[in-house]
C-alpha cells in the first residue's frame, strides 16, 4: 500500500486528471482547492449571494449550494446573475443535487457544474441510466463535461 502523508508537514499527492469548473481546475499539478457550502436557503437569492462572497472573500474558491428542488435549481440563475453584477464572476457555483434528476438537468444549465449521487435518483437501474445519460448530454453542451 503506498503511503501518502509521512508527517503533518510532508505528503505525497495521488496522480489525477484535471476536471475544470468553470475557470477553476482542480487536480493534477493544481493547487488543493478551497471549497465551501452555504447554508441558505437557495431560494432566498439575497442571502445565498452574500454568503457566496463571504466565502470567496475569505478565500474559498469554489462554492456548493444545495438545489432540492427545481424551484432551487432555477433559482441558481439569479444567484448567478448576481454574482456575475458584483464582480464574483471567476467563482464557481456547484449544484449539490438530491433524488431529483430534474433538478440537476435545471441547475447544469445555470452554474459551472452539478454535483449528484447517481444512487439517489432511482432504484430502476434502466431508468437511472437514461437520466444519467441525459444529464451528461446538457452537462456536455454547457461544457461542464470532458
Amino acid at each position: 500500500m503506498k503511503k501518502f502523508c509521512d508527517s503533518l508537514n510532508r505528503y505525497l499527492r495521488r496522480t489525477t486528471g484535471v476536471v475544470r469548473i468553470g475557470s477553476t481546475a482542480v487536480g493534477g499539478d493544481n493547487p488543493i482547492r478551497v471549497q465551501s457550502m452555504t447554508n441558505t436557503d437557495t431560494n432566498d437569492t439575497a442571502a445565498s449571494v452574500a454568503q457566496v462572497e463571504r466565502i470567496a472573500d475569505a478565500g474559498g474558491e469554489i462554492v456548493r449550494l444545495t438545489a432540492q428542488g427545481r424551484r432551487e435549481a432555477e433559482n441558481l440563475g439569479a444567484i448567478r446573475t448576481e454574482l456575475d453584477r458584483q464582480g464574483y464572476s471567476k467563482v464557481p457555483l456547484v449544484a449539490d443535487i438530491h433524488f431529483l434528476p430534474s433538478a440537476a438537468l435545471i441547475a447544469a444549465e445555470k452554474v459551472e457544474k452539478v454535483r449528484i449521487n447517481p444512487g439517489n435518483f432511482n432504484k430502476d437501474f434502466d431508468e437511472a441510466s437514461r437520466q444519467l445519460a441525459r444529464l451528461v448530454a446538457v452537462c456536455k453542451e454547457h461544457g461542464q463535461f470532458p
